[in-house]
C-alpha cells in the first residue's frame, strides 16, 4: 500500500486557496489521522505571478492543468 498521498490543486480561487491553506496548516494532523504522508506535487492557476499570501514553488507550478495529468499520469492523486 502506498504511504504517500500526492495532491494536485487545479485553480487557486477561493476553494483552491482554502484547500491549500488547510493542507499546509493541518498537514501533521491529517498525516496522523490517515497514516499517510501528504505531498502537494502540482499547482495550477491562470496567473503564476499573481500576488498571493504564500509563495508558489515554481517547480510544481503548471499554467496548463492538462500538463499535470499528462506528466503525472503514473502517480496516484486524491
Amino acid at each position: 500500500m502506498n504511504n504517500v498521498s500526492n495532491i494536485a490543486i487545479i485553480g487557486l480561487g477561493q476553494i483552491g486557496l482554502y484547500l491549500y491553506n488547510e493542507i499546509i496548516n493541518k498537514k501533521k494532523e491529517i498525516e496522523v489521522k490517515t497514516g499517510k504522508k501528504i505531498k502537494i506535487v502540482a499547482i495550477s492557476a491562470k496567473n503564476k505571478n499573481k500576488k498571493r499570501k504564500f509563495k508558489i514553488d515554481k517547480k510544481i507550478f503548471y499554467s496548463n492543468p492538462l500538463r499535470i495529468i499528462k506528466e503525472k499520469k503514473n502517480r496516484y492523486f486524491i
